[in-house]
């Protein structure tokens, strides 16, 4: 049995395959590092390192239609068939040799001398890297995703230890990994907790097989084979990369719709240069003392969670805070599982916030491994993401995905703070951002 790609190099592997499988997957340190491609009539040469062999014919080389777009099986078994092969588009090829394949990969041809798809991209590796590729193209199909083993499946926890919330939140993913493992962990496989500094996330997608990210939002340029969850989405987002609930833009955004639905204030001003009378929007903490003459002032959780309490006194009577995940819009069953773990890892009250975000995305995470089956892969995961509907299993609104949104709830709840009393209202007002 082919040994699994969670380790630094396959014992089962030769030197030449290990290199070829470094390749396919793009890690970093393969050749793919200081290769560049050359996509279609495009004269601009780009960063080899961005295209990997799996992001479009997938880990086990069988190809995967998207958009359109139908990438070819590339085992060596489906290669080199001997006889000639129809592909889906139509067009017919022999079997390819090691020479074939070189001169398809370098010059978009196949190994019938027609074009290839113009998606394919041309890489300037060579003949010896090639070599490894194809030599790993040999065993391609029995490939396993790192952090995956018969008996066990290794999920990266990304905590910055300098959080005063870190130790609360592992300890109480601790217990929830344990409860999995109790009920006969993942399809039988246990689940294992592997705490990653923020710093060494990327490195890490070849240890483990996804990413859970509940303090911080993922890189930008991030591996798009790794099935990564975030709380809050990133600027610049990956294929794999799912997020529980609006960013904070989209918060800001609801809150401006809020203000021109309930007062039919068009103009939004910005807290920082605040003038008395003003709807303004408190963008940082930093700006309190300019918003204090502003007639209301909005501003999202985790602006307003950032003012230390005994400064929020200053805020005027009308003060508007969004919720992206208020618990007016958490399922009750969700609530009291969360409650019992809690209970389990004998945290105080302090990270409970913190704790709900680390508990929301590791839910997310766990139900769509559930749900892809003991047959699991990384690109299984994330298909089975993008069918998710309706997800209560977190401390947040019902979770909905799709292949063109990895946002599950978009919109914020708008509540009312009162800053002499200090509380919030019973209730407040759900709003969509304003998307244009």
């Amino acid at each position: 049995m082919l040994c699994t790609l969670a380790l630094p190099a396959c014992a089962d592997l030769t030197a030449s395959e290990e290199r070829g499988r470094a390749i396919y997957f793009g890690e970093k340190g393969s050749a793919l590092d200081s290769a560049e491609v050359q996509i279609g009539d495009l004269s601009t040469k780009l960063p080899a390192r961005t295209f990997p062999c799996a992001s479009c014919h997938g880990r086990t080389g069988a190809g995967k239609a998207e958009r359109g777009a139908q990438p070819s099986q590339i085992s060596r078994d489906a290669l080199t068939r001997p006889y000639t092969v129809k592909e889906a588009t139509g067009r017919k090829r022999p079997p390819y040799t090691s020479s074939s394949f070189r001169n398809a990969v370098r010059a978009g041809k196949d190994s019938g001398g027609n074009a290839l798809s113009e998606a394919m991209p041309r890489f300037d590796l060579t003949d010896k890297q090639l070599a490894d590729v194809w030599a790993f193209l040999a065993v391609v199909a029995e490939a396993s995703d790192p952090g995956i083993t018969d008996d066990a499946l290794t999920v990266g926890i990304v905590l910055d230890p300098a959080n005063p919330a870190s130790q609360a939140q592992q300890k109480l993913l601790g217990v929830l990994a344990g409860d999995i493992d109790k009920l006969g962990g993942v399809h039988g496989r246990k689940l294992t907790l592997r705490i990653v500094s923020p710093k060494n996330a990327g490195a890490e997608t070849a240890n483990v097989f996804a990413l859970v990210f509940p303090q911080s939002v993922p890189p930008a340029g991030f591996d798009s084979t790794v099935p990564v969850i975030s709380v809050l989405p990133a600027s610049a987002p990956s294929a794999g990369a799912f997020a529980l609930v609006a960013s904070e833009a989209d918060q800001a955004s609801a809150l401006k719709r809020f203000a021109t639905e309930e007062w039919g204030v068009v103009s939004v001003k910005d807290g920082c240069a605040a003038k008395k009378g003003e709807t303004v929007l408190l963008g940082s903490a930093k700006c309190l003392d300019k918003a204090t003459a502003a007639k209301r002032v909005l501003l999202t959780q985790t602006v307003f969670s950032s003012i230390p309490p005994a400064s929020r006194k200053v805020l005027p009577a009308e003060t508007y805070v969004a919720f992206a995940a208020p618990l007016s819009r958490v399922a009750r069953n969700a609530q009291s599982a969360f409650a019992q773990t809690r209970a389990r890892a004998r945290n105080d009250k302090s990270s409970i916030l913190a704790e709900a975000d680390a508990y929301s995305a590791a839910a997310l995470l766990i139900e769509a491994l559930m749900r892809t089956g003991r047959d699991v892969s990384r690109e299984g995961v994330i298909d089975t993401l993008e069918a998710v509907r309706s997800f209560e299993g977190g401390m947040t609104p019902p979770l909905t995905f799709g292949p063109n949104r990895h946002v599950g709830s978009r919109g914020a709840e708008i509540v009312r703070y009162d800053a002499l009393a200090g509380t919030f209202a019973l209730s407040g007002i759900w709003t969509d951002p304003d998307i244009r």
